[in-house]
């Protein structure tokens, strides 16, 4: 070390040790998130969701910018984007930049009201709902002439690079929900992680600090592969080891793989839509993170050690959305709201479509919020807990962000929740 800049090291360490020590804060904010899926949503209702989000006082935004594919559940036949009409368009080099320059203003609009930045890297079917952690894929394989790298990361990471300044903090997370994928080709997506770094840093934009990369898995099922006849969660976590034993020796799933994985990213994202009953107790918010790390020692990973050893956890979608499993109705019952909270219905708004109209429904909702942040202000539980990014989007919107959460008739948004978060996120 040269010995000027051991000096000053020095220098800097006693003042710190000599200062009084800061007051507490909260162990998490909430951070909203900028829901985008086609061309016409990452143009001026980009900036709107920004300024939306920027008004509820946290440090950092979360931008998911969503990708199409033509295929099936569990097949990519070739990658799209959406444009405005909502009609796919392939992917080429004059719509890849189109992708990168739309998104890259929008990130630019955030970075200069002072947020950091975050980004989860959302891939979707087009012709259908299915959950993309069931889809089975390699990210560095070509699907049409083009692969996953090429559609989804490197247009997001170079509008990244083009939007930051150097004292921006980026969370990159290169996947969100792709248990299948990742179990089976845990070395392709290890071989992602230094190159969408590079990416990010390119021409010196970034220092190594600023960009963390991150990697997001569903809080269960998060291998893809186990399948559990029920779809509740606490079901799963009962029968979890059972079903692991009986299937997992037939399923290409490559445990030394995903450790490696791991082990490479800076942060560790979880979607976590906890299973819970009305008048849940503050302990049982730790039940997601406790799920996913009871699933990730199945491969060989120590979720406590990992976090000991200085990576971050991130909860990468979180809230409740009020609806039914097929989406199209409202909750039948409140239990089933608590119970089932990754169930919602999608923008636009419609009074029809609106679950918190029913006040117990949303006596829940409030009370969630108020138990998640008074849970997050006493430090969280056995995972400590850096970020919390609130799903914005649908009947999951208790913020207002999206541009299509409200309209005449009524929103999804609730005043007090907001005033909640507004003062939580002051004191992070």
């Amino acid at each position: 070390m040269r010995p000027l800049l051991a000096a000053a090291l020095a220098a800097a360490a006693a003042l710190l040790l000599a200062a009084p020590a800061p007051a507490a804060a909260a162990v998490a904010e909430f951070v909203p998130s900028v829901v985008m899926t086609n061309f016409g949503e990452m143009g001026g209702p980009c900036f709107s969701m920004v300024d939306k989000a920027a008004s509820l006082n946290a440090n950092s935004i979360k931008f998911v910018p969503t990708v199409h594919y033509w295929g099936s559940a569990d097949r990519i036949d070739k990658y799209c984007y959406r444009d405005e009409s909502w009609n796919c368009v392939d992917a080429t080099p004059d719509t890849m930049r189109r992708y990168r320059d739309l998104l890259s203003s929008c990130i630019k609009h955030a970075v200069s009201k002072g947020l950091d930045v975050a980004i989860l890297a959302h891939l979707d079917n087009m012709r259908e709902y299915t959950w993309r952690n069931l889809l089975q894929f390699d990210p560095t394989a070509q699907y049409g002439g083009a692969s996953y790298a090429d559609v989804v990361l490197r247009p997001m990471a170079d509008a990244v690079n083009q939007a930051v300044g150097s004292g921006t903090n980026v969370i990159f997370t290169i996947n969100g929900e792709t248990g299948k994928s990742v179990s089976q080709y845990a070395n392709s997506w290890l071989a992602l992680v230094p190159t969408v770094r590079s990416w990010l840093m390119a021409g010196g934009r970034m220092s190594r600090d600023k960009a963390q990369v991150a990697v997001s898995l569903n809080y269960n099922k998060l291998h893809g592969w186990i399948s559990l006849a029920s779809i509740d969660p606490n079901d799963i976590a009962a029968g979890f080891d059972k079903a692991w034993k009986e299937q997992s020796p037939g399923k290409p799933i490559d445990n030394k793989g995903m450790k490696a994985l791991y082990d490479a990213v800076d942060v560790i994202g979880v979607s976590a839509y906890p299973p819970l009953y009305v008048g849940f107790k503050m302990a049982d918010l730790n039940k997601p993170i406790e799920m996913h790390a009871n699933e990730l020692a199945y491969s060989g990973i120590n979720l406590k050690s990992l976090l000991d050893s200085g990576k971050k956890l991130v909860i990468s979608e979180w809230g409740v959305g009020g609806g039914t499993q097929d989406g199209f109705a409202v909750a039948p019952s409140v239990n089933y709201v608590a119970q089932y909270p990754f169930f919602g219905l999608w923008y636009p708004y419609a009074d029809y479509k609106n679950p918190w109209k029913r006040s117990d429904y949303n006596d829940y909702r409030k009370y969630l919020y108020r138990m998640t942040a008074d849970y997050l202000s006493n430090g969280g539980g056995t995972y400590p807990i850096d970020k919390v990014y609130v799903w914005t989007a649908g009947s999951w919107d208790a913020l207002g962000v999206h541009f299509q959460s409200s309209d005449g008739s009524g929103s999804w948004a609730d005043n007090e929740i907001i005033d909640l978060v507004k003062n939580h996120n002051s004191k992070v």
